[in-house]
């Protein structure tokens, strides 16, 4: 019985030696093979499309030349990661290489919140303050920022991160307040344009109405626009939308209504 026993754990050693032996050198086989094409995926975040697998494919091509020709032991995947996130229209990337060689690239798209008209320049700002040119393959459907924009925003710093005084960056100013409107489940279906006046005023140009709403600056917002719902409910619901061309919130406690 021992015998027979003995026998039955060698049986399972052996087996389980030639198990982990076959996957070493299957393992070295599949190293020592060339990578098998490459396979992009893009999430766009219900977002419209500003790049496509194509663009990332072909940059990728343009700074990996030959790069079927590399081992999949020789692939740097932080090189690709780095190439990828390069692109001004990706947040991040995922980079891996499957069983058969072939580089899997998840990478998912920016999120624009507001398009900045300054002087002759256009460009986005997304989500997290970031720096986004206009894009070939179309425009987002987001809130429209121009006027007399001061200020700048540095491409590869996001204004969240930017130690620079912001006080008088017009460019900080519509991303805070973009933000906050997107924030607010009533104030994001209210505004489609923010405009800054000559003499620096924020005024938002609603979607519905003729009128426009001065706040200022971006200061006390909660109080200003808790101020401005009130009115639209109170006021608005039985005089209609078209009695004022104005909606001054920029004094504290009170709106001041300008009439047609």
């Amino acid at each position: 019985m021992k015998t027979r026993r003995s026998y039955s754990i060698a049986y399972k050693i052996t087996a389980i030696i030639f198990v982990i032996v076959g996957i070493i050198f299957a393992n070295i086989s599949r190293n020592n093979s060339n990578i098998n094409g490459i396979e992009i995926s893009i999430d766009y975040n219900n977002r419209d499309t500003l790049v496509t697998a194509n663009n990332i494919e072909n940059k990728l091509r343009a700074e990996i030349a030959n790069i079927e020709l590399i081992t999949i032991k020789d692939i740097d995947k932080n090189e690709i990661e780095k190439i990828i996130n390069s692109n001004p229209y990706i947040f991040n990337s995922d980079i891996s290489i499957s069983v058969k060689g072939t580089i899997q690239i998840h990478a998912e798209q920016r999120t624009p919140i507001v398009r900045i008209v300054q002087n002759s320049k256009q460009f986005y700002i997304d989500n997290n303050g970031c720096y986004m040119p206009t894009s070939s393959l179309g425009s987002q459907n987001v809130i429209l920022a121009s006027g007399y924009i001061k200020g700048k925003i540095k491409k590869d710093i996001s204004l969240v991160n930017d130690t620079a005084d912001m006080t008088n960056n017009d460019i900080y100013k519509i991303y805070k307040l973009t933000s906050y409107l997107l924030d607010n489940d009533v104030l994001k279906h209210l505004f489609d344009q923010i405009y800054i006046s000559q003499i620096g005023d924020i005024e938002l140009v609603p979607k519905v109405g003729n009128h426009i709403v001065v706040l200022g600056d971006i200061d006390n917002l909660d109080e200003k626009f808790e101020n401005l719902l009130a009115v639209y409910k109170e006021g608005f619901v039985n005089l209609g939308w078209d009695k004022y061309v104005k909606l001054n919130l920029k004094y504290k406690n009170q709106v001041v209504c300008t009439k047609k």
